[in-house]
């Protein structure tokens, strides 16, 4: 029997051990002003010792009651905050982007003015206002080297709430993986044969006219029907439908590097879901659709940023 009781009681804190050691520990060191309004508290100290001055003595303890009761809360403002998950974004290489974390309060009280940094350095990072019991979601700037599915860097949860004396922080060392889309570079026109030569160079049909305006193209006013009404009239066309690109590795053939193809077939690709056209691509034996809006285009960035270079013709 008794050994059961010290089994258990064993596992209980084998357990227990297990849970804490999941968590990140929180730290916390006095800023540049804590370290000032601490030298000027000894300073205070010293002088109403000096002097015996009970007024100066008063001072002295109002000021360390302020430091003890601010220490405290920018503890519990941090430790009740814990890291959740990072959120699928859009990243690319080469490029600030953000990553979107996800916080969590379970604690009863609001924390305030948390930031999330990669660096601890940061001078300037977003401050986000964590609810208790309610998921929040914090925009970290991260610049990542390459493409591919990379690991996410060290995260480090921080804030100096209520006074700004003293810093509170923990750290998240593997928050996770992030998928980076290759780096936008190349040239920004479409390749011959990939539809963006035959667009017509006619204006489209007839529409109706309308007045000139300052600004208008001069070459569409109409001369005859402006004569007629005694007015300067232009015409107006029906805008022409925007043949479908089709973008493929063989089009890249000049650039020698593979990523340096990569990041070329990702610039189209930006490129033509920014200008709205209708788009495929074709990269090694993955033929995608013709289509165009945020799915599609993050499909395509996706089998870019997957691809191996080894098995691309």
């Amino acid at each position: 029997m008794a050994s059961n009781v010290v089994a258990n009681g064993l596992q209980f804190l084998k357990r227990r051990r297990q849970s804490q050691s999941k968590k990140a520990r929180t730290y916390i060191l006095p800023t540049r002003f804590g370290m000032a309004f601490g030298l000027m508290s000894l300073v205070l100290f010293f002088m109403a010792v000096g002097y015996a001055n009970n007024l100066i003595y008063i001072f002295f303890f109002f000021l360390t009651s302020v430091a003890f009761t601010g220490m405290v809360i920018t503890n519990r403002n941090v430790q009740a905050v814990s890291f959740s998950r990072i959120l699928p974004g859009e990243v690319f290489a080469q490029e600030e982007g953000r990553l979107r974390v996800e916080l969590q309060n379970t604690t009863m009280t609001t924390s305030f003015e948390i930031e999330v940094v990669t660096d601890r350095k940061t001078k300037e990072a977003l401050r986000s206002t964590v609810a208790p019991e309610i998921e929040s979601v914090v925009p970290v700037a991260w610049t990542p080297a390459k493409r591919g599915m990379q690991s996410a860097p060290t995260l480090r949860i921080q804030g100096s709430y209520p006074f700004g004396l003293l810093q509170a922080w923990k750290v998240i060392k593997s928050p996770g993986s992030v998928l980076v889309f290759p780096a936008r570079q190349g040239v920004t026109e479409f390749p011959m044969g990939s539809g963006a030569d035959s667009v017509a160079e006619s204006m489209g049909l007839f529409l109706n006219h309308k007045i000139y305006q300052s600004g208008d193209p001069v070459r569409r006013i109409d001369w005859k029907a402006s004569a007629r009404r005694n007015e300067v009239l232009i015409k107006k066309y029906e805008e022409p439908e925007k043949p479908a690109l089709n973008f493929s590795w063989e089009q890249t053939e000049s650039l020698r590097d593979p990523e340096l193809r990569l990041s070329q077939m990702a610039l189209w690709i930006d490129q033509a879901e920014a200008q709205n056209y209708v788009y495929s691509m074709r990269i090694g034996a993955v033929q995608t659709p013709s289509a165009k809006g945020r799915e599609h285009w993050r499909r395509c960035l996706e089998l870019l940023a997957l691809a191996k270079v080894s098995e691309l013709p």
